[in-house]
């Protein structure tokens, strides 16, 4: 399964990462054939076609997003990762409502050890 396009996805990527590129510690790996970013070794969000994959927010987080967006969690073939949640995105505009939430996972991220 093809969870990516770069073709569909190149300028909201462009985009994405003009604003998370800025901060420390950003790492850029390549998994489930999408881009991923790190910080401090610790996955915090990633590109999916159409959409954006946020991996480190907690329960309450998570709610106040859901009431904001359509979300439902990340599957992977026939594995469901119920704590990551994945939201829709179509348009460039979109991507400055869901920024506090990206940060927040980012924040979870260079916080681990």
């Amino acid at each position: 399964m093809k969870y990516y396009s770069e073709d569909e996805m190149k300028d909201l990527r462009l985009a994405f990462e003009e604003k998370v590129l800025k901060w420390k510690q950003i790492d850029i790996k390549k998994m489930f054939g999408c881009p991923c970013y790190q910080s401090n070794g610790k996955l915090f969000v990633f590109l999916v076609t159409k959409g954006i994959v946020i991996t480190k927010l907690d329960k309450k987080e998570k709610e106040i997003l859901s009431q904001q967006f359509s979300t439902t969690p990340f599957k992977t073939g026939k594995k469901t990762v119920h704590n990551w949640a994945r939201i829709p995105i179509n348009r460039k505009k979109d991507l400055d409502q869901i920024m506090p939430f990206v940060r927040k996972s980012y924040d979870r991220a260079i916080q681990e050890t």
